[in-house]
């Protein structure tokens, strides 16, 4: 797990705060570049690097023009995106849909990171409101975007990925910010959103910075079960603090805290800040219980050392994933159960099945 913590050292390194904390000369890079390929932050990586000055101590020419040539790809494309975005923010604008752009869209339109090529971005979130939900779904058909993949249903967050000829990503219109079938994290609102400050996209709407950051740690610290399975979330949570130094003393975290708190999660976004503190030196007015991040840290780095499909990883999935993997629904196709009455007796067979497999 080294690699990890020098990576994140790499990632937030400046030539002249190191103070000799790390011997260039001794990186063993192919490990370090793995890393952040695994992690999509090679281009994070090169840009790190650039700016310090570092890039010039790597001896390793194919290295350094590896590192470049995936940077100046990534910087290609999100150029691109940026055109996508404002393709959307005029189509829809034509209608008087006004789109709320998610996650890396919103990063890219308003300049958060201090490059454009440093953030990968896979696709395009958007939300629309409910009113103009199916209007605004039409109009991107006609205007040539199709739909691929499974369809998910109106109780997930977003359509099917939508893609349109001549442009490189694929679009995601959402019913809703965050998938939860009870609770509406994040509304689309006054309160949470505001318009672009993007001067090319004139109907567009990004959520504030507070809500941007309670989104990013929502999203993959409660609503991908990160935090429950002992998940890292390399890049997500280098998202986060770098949304945190993008956006400076406009996130008020205090409100932070309490959006968190609303929903029980403020135990999780102490930990997800001593996470952001420990691999990232991101320091916070919030304070955190150091003995729980600790340890919630260390359960992290040693479930990365798993190896699937041993006995430990077994019996790891089945304790963080116990509500998926004991769930009526999935005992039901397990046992072929009739109703919910039949739950119980499987439920405690299902325990004695997974002792008797993975221990005995």
């Amino acid at each position: 797990m080294e690699e990890i913590f020098l990576l994140c050292s790499l990632l937030v390194s400046d030539e002249h705060q190191n103070d000799g904390k790390i011997s260039y000369e001794e990186i063993e890079w192919a490990k370090v570049v793995e890393v952040a390929n695994q992690n999509l932050l090679t281009p994070a990586l090169y840009f790190s690097l650039k700016e310090s000055n570092l890039l010039e101590r790597t001896t390793d020419s194919l290295l350094v023009g590896f590192l470049e040539e995936v940077y100046e790809r990534n910087r290609e494309r999100n150029e691109a995106i940026l055109l996508q975005l404002e393709d959307i923010d005029k189509i829809l604008g034509r209608y008087s849909i006004q789109p709320l752009f998610l996650k890396g869209s919103a990063v890219l339109s308003e300049e958060i990171y201090p490059d454009i090529g440093i953030r990968v971005m896979s696709d395009i979130d958007f939300m629309l409101k409910p009113d103009s939900f199916d209007m605004g779904h039409k109009v991107l058909q006609k205007s040539g975007y199709v739909e691929f993949g499974r369809d998910l249903g109106r109780w997930h967050h977003h359509t099917p990925r939508m893609r349109k000829d001549g442009y490189f990503a694929a679009i995601e219109p959402h019913f809703r910010i965050i998938f939860d079938r009870n609770i509406e994290y994040i509304p689309y609102s006054i309160v949470s959103s505001q318009k672009s400050r993007n001067i090319k996209l004139k109907n567009s709407y990004v959520l504030k910075p507070t809500w941007h950051l309670y989104h990013a740690f929502l999203h993959t610290a409660v609503v991908d079960k990160n935090h429950r399975q002992w998940r890292l979330g390399l890049r997500h949570l280098y998202d986060f603090v770098m949304l945190a130094k993008g956006y400076g003393d406009r996130v008020d975290w205090q409100e932070l805290y309490a959006l968190a708190r609303k929903y029980e999660h403020e135990k999780i976004l102490e930990d997800y800040l001593y996470m952001a503190y420990k691999l990232f030196n991101l320091e916070t007015p919030l304070g955190f219980n150091r003995a729980r991040g600790w340890l919630h840290l260390k359960k992290v780095m040693w479930q990365m050392g798993l190896i699937p499909g041993t006995k430990v990883h077994n019996l790891y999935r089945a304790y963080t994933e116990f509500g998926e993997i004991y769930s009526y629904e999935a005992l039901k196709n397990f046992y072929g159960l009739h109703s919910k009455s039949q739950y119980p007796a499987a439920f405690v067979r299902y325990i004695f099945y997974h002792m008797r497999k993975h221990l005995f």
